[in-house]
């Protein structure tokens, strides 16, 4: 029938049958048979399709439903219990129903506040970011990598130590001389915080150098193909090569010889464009063309930050990648903390500010102080370089490799974390991303609210006197003021983070996934905590108990899994836990999942016991101890240096 059908259509058309080469009777019903097929397969993939599309719509659908977590559970309408006589209110939207001694939280708490409504409409501008202001102290973390791993495509690579980098960038300078003759830059962060380490690094640059005479069987760095400088650079630079050399043993003198820059600034990132401009194009005294590649070795950031985007420019233009050895960023922070000794007073410092972080553009993550005993988890190394050095890495086509060098280990499994890489673009770029979602707008105006700038003065004491004693009801009025002033701050967090629940699955970054459950589990645990510290107070006070055990001299809070203000108090404190769980079971094994571990430690309601505390041992009051002490509150307390 389909030859009929051609034959047909040649008789009345002769003039195809030039066009397709006189062979209509020949090709077209292969053209048909073969048209025929694939309209059929196409016809019942489009039909199939549709079909997947309305299941999945409807899945889809339910699952926004069922996946509320309670969005509406907050404290502002909670019911207090009907058998309790109402307290005064507190102050903001912390509780309806509190102590009369709890003091309201200073004006300046709400500045940084965003309402729901903001949030849902796109919300006000990202707020400004002075980063250099946050500091907290450094604890030690989890896994110990015993091998390199790299991270493919992310322009980080983790290598555990400055030994473990050595065969990495060997490898890349071997790869920069199959493209022809080489210039190798080294680059030397001349702080103090890196003294020491300067001369440990020259054994290793030696053996990068021994390793790319072995791996070279071309024979490409001989005959100069592969020249090195060494430049310092702290508030100035100083290139410590009168000019490039293939002389290893002059490459060595001058990493020997960079002097310590006293300043405390790091002009990290103009030097790096300095370089480029100077030796990006670099020719020897023949003519001859070589291929650049800068390698910066730091413990920090820099100070030039503002720079970053203009060295990125000039890199990429003059076809220089940038490699970067340094430490670990800082998990949603600034600065961590490091033992150092002064080497003219040898003064030991046991903790001086290094900013290392973060990773990302903006914080992305809450400062909330965790209650009861248990490590604070200040600082937790992010599983990345800074934000500021990884995009100057990956933008220019080089590798940040994450590295310590203090011989610490590193602290989360690389090859777990590379799916939850910080956003390495612009910045205005991020912030525009940011602005676009709801969810994340809430989650960086949380995280900025947060730091320290609004820092929170911690738990409130879980001790007080006897109710007969004279200083009862001032303990008490002062701590039930500490959990106000946390609470009013959670409160101005909690708002626009609510207000984006019904927005979390739409959310496909696994990063931003677990930034928002941990933040809102977080909030709402810490909510809880306060709302039940202060009920468990104002319950005290009305019932004045006295103590049953003869010995006992103080009351104590404990925790305990009952939360006793309500229903709806309960109902919040269920999602807290339930979204930490999932945080837990979603991303396991991440500095996300470590600290909704933490939070969840310790329930969130309280209950009082009666315990006895031995008084306190008699001061010396002798003339000559109140000398030494007068003496001592005199000293003036000796300023850490600037690394």
């Amino acid at each position: 029938m389909l030859a009929k059908l051609v034959r047909t259509i040649d008789a009345r058309a002769p003039w195809l049958t030039p066009l397709l080469g006189g062979r209509l009777d020949l090709e077209i019903p292969a053209y048909m048979v073969s048209l025929s097929i694939h309209l059929t397969f196409l016809v019942v993939l489009a039909l199939v399709g549709h079909s997947v599309h309305q299941a999945s719509s409807k899945d889809l659908a339910g699952s926004m439903v069922d996946s509320k977590l309670d969005s509406e559970s907050t404290f502002q309408d909670l019911d207090q219990k009907a058998d309790v006589p109402p307290v005064a209110a507190a102050a903001g939207t912390f509780a309806p129903t509190l102590a009369s001694t709890i003091t309201s939280a200073p004006s300046s708490a709400g500045a940084a506040a965003v309402s729901s409504a903001d949030a849902m409409a796109g919300g006000p501008e990202l707020p400004q970011l002075d980063i250099r202001r946050a500091s907290e102290l450094i604890v030690p973390t989890a896994t110990i990598l015993g091998q390199n791993v790299s991270i493919k495509g992310s322009g980080s690579e983790h290598v555990g130590s400055v030994e473990g980098a050595v065969d990495r960038i060997a490898v890349e300078i071997l790869r920069r001389l199959e493209q022809g003759k080489t210039l190798v830059v080294w680059t030397f962060d001349a702080s103090g915080s890196l003294q020491a380490e300067r001369e440990r690094l020259k054994k290793h640059i030696e053996a990068i150098y021994a390793h790319i005479e072995q791996l070279d069987e071309s024979h490409l760095a001989a005959d100069r193909g592969l020249l090195t400088l060494v430049v310092a650079f702290g508030q100035d630079r100083k290139a410590m090569t009168p000019k490039p050399t293939a002389e290893l043993s002059e490459v060595l003198e001058a990493i020997g010889s960079v002097p310590t820059d006293e300043s405390g600034v790091e002009t990290t990132f103009g030097t790096v464009g300095e370089i480029v401009r100077r030796w990006g194009r670099y020719k020897d005294s023949t003519g001859q063309a070589y291929h650049p590649m800068i390698i910066v070795v730091t413990d920090e950031v820099g100070d030039d930050e503002d720079r970053l985007e203009e060295s990125i420019e000039l890199a990429v233009k003059a076809k220089v990648p940038v490699y970067v050895l340094g430490s670990q960023a800082i998990f949603g922070r600034v600065n961590g903390y490091m033992a150092y000794t002064d080497p003219k007073t040898k003064r030991y410092f046991p903790r001086v500010a290094v900013r290392q972080g973060p990773e990302s553009a903006f914080l992305e993550q809450i400062h909330l102080p965790f209650w009861y005993s248990g490590p604070q988890y200040d600082v937790l190394e992010a599983g990345f370089g800074p934000y500021a050095l990884s995009r100057l890495a990956s933008a220019t086509g080089g590798i940040y490799f994450v590295t310590r060098f203090t011989g610490q280990h590193m602290g989360f499994d690389p090859m777990r974390m590379k799916e939850y890489k910080p956003d390495w673009v612009r910045r205005d770029q991020y912030e525009a991303a940011v602005a676009k979602s709801p969810l994340r707008q809430a989650v960086v105006n949380a995280s900025v609210l947060m730091q320290e700038q609004q820092k929170l003065p911690g738990m409130p004491s879980l001790n007080f006197p006897a109710v007969e004693d004279p200083a009862f009801k001032d303990v008490m009025a002062a701590n039930q003021a500490v959990a106000e002033r946390t609470a009013y701050t959670v409160d101005e967090a909690l708002g626009p983070i609510n207000a984006a629940a019904k927005l979390r699955d739409r959310e496909t970054s696994r990063r931003w996934q677990a930034h928002y459950d941990l933040i809102r589990g977080r909030l709402l645990a810490m909510k809880v905590r306060c709302y039940e510290y202060n009920w468990a107070c104002a319950r005290l006070k009305k019932d004045m108990p006295k103590f049953k055990e003869p010995r006992a001299n103080t009351w104590r809070l404990v925790p305990d899994t009952s939360v006793q203000y309500s229903e709806k108090a309960a109902a919040a404190a269920r999602d807290a836990q339930r979204l930490l769980k999932r945080v837990i079971d979603e991303h396991p094994e991440t500095p996300w999942a470590l600290l909704a571990q933490r939070e969840l430690k310790d329930p969130l309601g309280f209950k009082w016991v009666e315990t006895y505390v031995p008084p306190p041992p008699p001061r010396n009051e002798t003339a000559e101890a109140k000398k030494k002490m007068s003496k001592k509150a005199e000293e003036k307390p000796i300023e850490p240096p600037k690394l």
